[in-house]
């Protein structure tokens, strides 16, 4: 029997980096319906002179290389945060407070810190927040040491705190769901972790799979629309060129669903609720853009030296039935309005997830009547104004803020 592969038994992983284009094994499953890698190879030819009459090279030689990927799907809501981390990179986290057990912490704790001072005792295996707001953070604890105040080890996620906080802060036992709240990364380098992405599409010997290290994501863009579609992304990224993966990868897809899009609400001059929800919008765009640069250095070897990030930026666009000329006013008069959109799953308890994105301020830079249909419709495109009230942990200024609810386990994305 000849040999061939059936690409509906192709599946993608991904995994958070150490060190930027050392590849990992995938810990999660992306479910994608569309992933198109492309191993970018730069050469160099040879056209020295020899006395021939052709004008092709004498010599195609190796230079440097990398990869580009080109994916997408429907949005499944435990998987977001993997994407919103590799290009945003400022994270805060909180849960649902289990109501009991509360306390605060009796001194100071530095950024980088495995343990924290407690007024009170927590039992190992709890689940507690440090803090609130752009600087909470949930950790499982391990065995506590003292008798007052006592030292209550972080023992998951591992690498300590990520914020320092101030003594008498808040400690606070929480379950699930909890909510992973996205702004741009403005500390240190302002480099976010890359990823390793494993392609198993079956020519590949032994295992059947490609890795594609040090992803850096360029572009992460949502679609929606309420008649025809679910709410999905696609994505680009720039990696380390692929290799080849030892062992055959086996595919743990999650159990949530995609989200119909017309669970989407939108909220202009406030929250997507009460007075301020939009009921007229029936499709729309959100975009961010980041710009990547590879740099290649004579160390040795074909690939990237770093790939580095720059500016983010996020824009998109909005479609009516009109009701007012609201979406043209917004432009003419330059009001800049606080933008929301949200979509949920629509359950409760653990089962619940949905997605926010929150622009503090919103430019919009067109806007166009549509009279050629069975109803006058506007469409209307904005561009994100950097500002303090979106920014993260980190400080400084962010164009946005994503929330993303769900019963991941902190310490996964």
């Amino acid at each position: 029997m000849v040999t061939t592969y059936a690409p509906a038994k192709q599946f993608v992983g991904i995994a958070n980096e150490t060190v930027q284009g050392t590849p990992v094994g995938m810990t999660a499953t992306l479910l994608l319906d569309s992933f198109k890698p492309k191993d970018q190879p730069k050469w160099l030819e040879d056209k020295a002179w020899r006395g021939a009459m052709g004008a092709d090279s004498f010599g195609q030689i190796p230079g440097v290389a990398t990869a580009d990927l080109d994916f997408g799907g429907p949005v499944f809501i435990d998987q977001l945060g993997y994407l919103l981390r590799n290009i945003m990179g400022d994270l805060s986290v909180t849960g649902t407070s289990t109501g009991t057990g509360g306390t605060t912490l009796a001194a100071s704790a530095a950024a980088g810190a495995s343990s924290i001072s407690t007024a009170a005792t927590i039992p190992s295996g709890t689940v507690i927040q440090i803090g609130t707001g752009a600087t909470a953070e949930v950790f499982t604890t391990g065995s506590p040491t003292g008798s007052g105040p006592y030292t209550i080890p972080l023992t998951s996620p591992t690498g300590g705190l990520v914020y320092a906080h101030a003594s008498a802060q808040a400690v606070q036992p929480v379950t699930g769901p909890y909510t992973y709240a996205w702004s741009l990364l403005n500390s240190g380098g302002g480099q976010p972790i890359s990823h390793t992405l494993t392609h198993m599409l079956g020519p590949t010997a032994v295992s059947g799979a490609r890795q594609y290290p040090g992803a850096c994501f360029s572009e992460l863009g949502f679609k929606w629309n309420a008649e025809s579609d679910l709410f999905t992304y696609d994505a680009k990224a720039t990696s380390w060129p692929s290799v080849v993966l030892g062992s055959p990868p086996v595919a743990n897809p999650g159990t949530t669903s995609p989200v119909p899009s017309w669970r989407m609400s939108l909220g202009i001059g406030g929250p997507a609720a009460g007075g301020t929800l939009i009921p007229t919008s029936t499709d729309g765009e959100l975009s961010l853009k980041r710009e990547i640069n590879p740099y290649f250095t004579g160390n040795g070897v074909q690939t990237p030296y770093v790939i580095q990030r720059a500016g983010l930026t996020v824009e998109g666009k909005l479609n009516f039935v009109a009701n007012s000329e609201a979406p043209l006013l917004y432009m003419l008069n330059n009001t800049q309005p606080q933008l929301q959109l949200k979509v949920d799953n629509g359950l409760a308890g653990l089962n619940y997830a949905s997605v926010q994105f929150d622009l503090a301020q919103a430019a919009f830079t067109e806007a166009e009547p549509d009279g050629s249909k069975t109803a006058v419709e506007y469409s209307g495109q904005f561009k994100a104004v950097l500002n303090t009230t979106n920014a993260g942990g980190s400080g400084s200024y962010s164009p946005c803020k994503i929330s993303v609810t769900c019963n991941v386990a902190p310490g996964t994305f």
